[in-house]
């Protein structure tokens, strides 16, 4: 695809979208947000993290959830299963587990001492005959629904699900299947706090309209060009609440001497369109039109869990909603084990480089969010290589009203 070329117009194969402007009220209202967590938040999968974090029996870690002020404990069980728990004494409320990580044979509450098995079960009250009418078997860690999806591990709050996380992950989920995810043991992370609705965090990720300019002084020639001045897209496919969007890289671009190097050596994205790796062929959803100059996915699991896909390296954008203007951002880096000092200096000049251009993806999110609180854009007019940002709107609002009409999660 060159953007000198007529580009596919990707809008017009979805009009159920429609074309013109779209409210931006949801972006910001406080009585949508609250709708939207009973409706999206407390009923979709929510990935927790990955199965190499829970290698062998005993190991555990615990996973905060912002947006409703809970700690999930996963732990991996003698019977070799994965189970998830809330991470609550049942005495008096206390956390059970005040470590990120670690391998135990049970969780012993530090503030009384109550004690559970790997399988939540309660398994030793200090001085219980202390107590009246103690259920013993009533008083196990609340269970969490928890289900695995190529390596991520999924927990769902709602009782019971309205789908599982097959059906939910749909077209999306089965595309991917067969990506190396599990190579990717080596990991980095960057964490913060943003003052910006959810939904403008993950918009932020879905589009390249902005590489030309926003990206001017770090990955604008790596994925746009004298070919392709606009950052245009190789195309945009969207599965039901999920979408990926396929992004140019420019195969035409010379990098510097130490960029080169690093390059070189670096196992992380690059212009592919045959394989990720030795003897991997490229799964369905990766790359779906086999377009030779190629670089990235980003694809999009609904409702805020990003996973950007190159030929090497992966990584993934969580998103925590705070309240109608404040979000948590996660960023979690996989890649494979360096094997040599030159492959360990190309990771870190591709982590730096990924760095940088994150950053500036943020920049623009707070200024954005005042300009909407303060009622100054009343629409969005969405450019067509923004398609995945008009399907989030839709999908978001639509979610909503479903919910409230039949009190399951989906859609119409």
């Amino acid at each position: 695809m060159s953007a000198r070329l007529t580009p596919p117009d990707l809008t017009a194969r979805h009009p159920e979208l429609g074309t013109g402007p779209v409210p931006t009220d949801i972006y910001y209202d406080p009585a949508f947000y609250e709708r939207e967590l009973e409706a999206i938040f407390k009923r979709v999968w929510l990935c927790m993290g990955r199965v190499e974090q829970v290698r062998q029996a005993g190991d555990f870690f615990v996973k905060e959830i912002p947006t409703f002020g809970m700690s999930i404990l996963v732990v991996r069980g003698k019977d070799d299963r994965i189970r998830a728990f809330h991470n609550v004494c049942q005495h008096r409320g206390n956390h059970v587990e005040l470590k990120r990580e670690g391998n135990c044979n049970v969780f012993r509450c530090p503030f009384h001492g109550w004690a559970y098995g790997l399988d939540g079960r309660l398994a030793g009250v200090p001085d219980a005959e202390g107590f009246y009418d103690l259920d013993r078997d009533a008083k196990g860690l609340p269970a969490v629904h928890l289900d695995v999806w190529e390596g991520f591990i999924f927990i769902n709050l709602d009782d019971p699900p309205s789908m599982s996380l097959e059906e939910f992950l749909g077209e999306q989920g089965s595309d991917l299947v067969g990506y190396p995810f599990h190579r990717g043991t080596q990991t980095f992370e960057y964490e913060g706090v943003v003052g910006c609705n959810w939904k403008c965090m993950v918009d932020s990720f879905c589009e390249t309209y902005h590489v030309p300019f926003l990206h001017k002084r770090s990955v604008t020639d790596t994925l746009a060009g004298p070919d392709n001045p606009f950052g245009r897209l190789i195309d945009v496919r969207l599965k039901g609440p999920h979408r990926t969007s396929s992004v140019v890289g420019n195969l035409a671009y010379q990098p510097n001497p130490v960029q080169g190097l690093a390059f070189q050596y670096a196992p992380g994205p690059s212009v592919t369109s045959g394989s990720v790796d030795e003897g991997t062929v490229l799964p369905k959803g990766l790359n779906q039109t086999r377009a030779p100059n190629w670089s990235i996915d980003v694809t999009v699991f609904f409702p805020g869990w990003i996973i950007v896909i190159g030929s090497g390296m992966y990584f993934t954008h969580q998103m925590w909603p705070l309240g109608p203007n404040e979000v948590v951002w996660q960023m979690r880096g996989f890649l494979r084990p360096a094997s040599n000092a030159a492959q360990r200096f190309g990771q870190e000049n591709s982590l730096v480089e990924l760095r940088d251009a994150v950053l500036e993806d943020g920049n623009t999110l707070e200024r954005i969010q005042r300009s909407l609180k303060q009622g100054l854009i009343k629409e969005f007019v969405f450019h067509d290589h923004e398609l995945a940002l008009r399907h989030h709107y839709h999908t978001v609002v639509n979610w909503v009203e479903h919910y409230e009409r039949t009190g399951r999660a989906g859609a119409a």
